[in-house]
């Protein structure tokens, strides 16, 4: 039996390959919550919108839309943060698909040179 050459061209090429088709998944998930987060961004509600009769006792509508704004103003938060956190995400995984076959041609070519002093 053999070694497995994990170091082969093909193999580097693969995983590299495998890396650059992953980032293009983190890419995509960032256009996707670029959509959620301009609808999101979209979705306001006037204070009349939370005038309620409660015979409970009164909760006044400005009480309730200010916790609604608090909240819409959070979750754009976040949304806006996964659009910038995904793209992140896809460029250091290109990022690392290039630095995986720079070292791999960086170390061959310091392996050819050793072998032929």
């Amino acid at each position: 039996m053999t070694d497995y050459n994990w170091f082969s061209d093909e193999n580097i090429q693969v995983a590299a390959d495998g890396i650059r088709a992953e980032a293009k998944k983190w890419y995509d998930f960032s256009d996707r919550m670029t959509t959620v987060s301009n609808a999101a961004r979209d979705q306001t509600l006037s204070t009349a919108a939370f005038v309620v009769t409660d015979i409970t006792g009164v909760v006044a509508a400005a009480d309730l839309s200010s916790a609604y704004n608090q909240m819409h103003g959070w979750l754009n938060g976040l949304f806006s943060e996964a659009v910038v956190e995904f793209d992140r995400f896809g460029k250091a995984l290109m990022q690392v698909a290039d630095w995986y076959e720079e070292s791999d041609e960086n170390s061959a070519q310091n392996f050819d040179e050793i072998a032929s002093s």
